[in-house]
C-alpha cells in the first residue's frame, strides 16, 4: 500500500508541477503583451495603474525574447 501511495503522489506531483515547468505558451505570452500594451499607451502617465501595466509588459517583453520574439511596429517577428 505504501507504494501505491507514494506512486500516486508522485503521478500527481508530475502533472501539476511539470506544466509550470514547461515552456511558455508564445500565443498567450503575446496576447498578455497586446493587452498590456494598450494599458499601457492608453493610460495617463502618472497613473499607478498605468505604470504597473506598463512594467508588466517589459516583463512580458523579456519572456518573448527568450523565446527570440519581439514586437515591432503593429506586430511580433522572430529576434536574434
Amino acid at each position: 500500500m505504501p507504494k501505491v501511495l507514494a506512486a500516486a503522489s508522485a503521478a500527481l506531483l508530475l502533472f501539476t508541477v511539470a506544466p509550470a515547468l514547461a515552456k511558455p505558451n508564445k500565443a498567450a505570452l503575446e496576447k498578455t503583451y497586446l493587452d498590456l500594451n494598450e494599458q499601457c499607451r492608453g493610460g495617463s502617465g502618472d497613473d499607478p495603474d498605468t505604470i504597473k501595466a506598463c512594467d508588466q509588459r517589459e516583463a512580458v517583453a523579456a519572456q518573448l525574447e527568450q523565446l527570440h520574439v519581439c514586437f515591432a511596429g503593429d506586430r511580433f517577428k522572430r529576434c536574434k
